[in-house]
């Protein structure tokens, strides 16, 4: 993220944001797909064409932790336990979260999914320092989601260290 000053708008209060998270677990189970939960926006004070960070969460199956091409550029990441990756808009990070009750079985299926755009930094340069700071930047907002889930395992509950993964230096 840039330093400068931003205004957030919440997709959803905390309650509606648990029960949308828990809807769409259910959905993805029956349907195998289900829209992810916008949560929270920044925008840069003053400059509405100067792009957004939009986060939104969603569910994933187990093995989409480890699929995909990656874009030159993208660097993997393992985090706690958690993994990600980070490329020129897009950040993602997928981490186990074990639901309470009639969710803890269905939960333990697939992954709680992280979805952050960075458009406000395109046209910029980014270097494996400023991936770095995304990554840490997407672990903080997912370990708050994680927390209102209330995830039994409590995924990401010691503080970030951030580690490429071997190979991953494009």
């Amino acid at each position: 993220m840039r330093t400068d000053s931003f205004t957030t708008r919440n997709g959803y209060q905390s309650p509606l944001f648990v029960e949308k998270a828990q809807d769409r677990l259910r959905e993805y189970l029956k349907e195998g797909k289900a829209p992810a939960v916008r949560q929270c926006f920044f925008f840069p004070d003053g400059r509405s064409d100067d792009g957004q960070t939009t986060v939104e969460y969603g569910w994933a199956p187990l093995s989409d932790a480890q699929k995909g091409t990656d874009a030159a550029g993208t660097r993997r990441y393992s985090l706690n336990g958690a993994t990600g990756r980070s490329g020129d808009v897009t950040t993602d990070l997928y981490v186990r979260c074990e639901l309470p009750g009639e969710l803890k079985e269905p939960s333990e299926k697939v992954l709680l999914h992280a979805d952050v755009s960075f458009t406000t930094n395109l046209g910029t340069v980014k270097d494996h320092g400023t991936q770095d700071q995304q990554m840490s930047f997407v672990y903080l907002m997912t370990r708050r989601a994680t927390e209102l889930l209330g995830c039994e395992n409590k995924p990401l509950e010691k503080d970030p260290v951030v580690k490429p993964l071997n190979g991953s230096t494009s």
